[in-house]
């Protein structure tokens, strides 16, 4: 399991992870920490799952039943947010 110790590494993986794996191949998007995930459609339950197991398996970072609120997942940005706040102080 690799970390990601900081809030511009968490946010430049994140964003391609995303941008590899989750954008459909045959859509012109580019991804940042803005861009809106779940109104434009980038987030359905599977891509969830994907982007959960990213976070848990290469992130270093479980995100608990309790914290999957369609607010905590609106961008990259706010996703980065609970990942900061949800890690080992170790990493911090």
């Amino acid at each position: 399991m690799t970390t990601a110790r900081n809030t511009g590494e968490i946010t430049h993986r994140l964003v391609e992870f995303i941008q590899e794996n989750l954008v459909p191949a045959d859509a012109d998007m580019k991804v940042d920490e803005t861009t809106p995930l779940l109104t434009s459609g980038l987030l359905d339950s599977l891509r969830t799952a994907r982007l959960l197991n990213f976070l848990r398996r290469d992130i270093g970072v479980p995100i608990p039943a309790a914290k999957l609120d369609p607010e905590n997942f609106r961008d990259v940005a706010t996703i980065v947010e609970l990942v900061r706040e949800l890690e080992p102080a170790s990493f911090v």
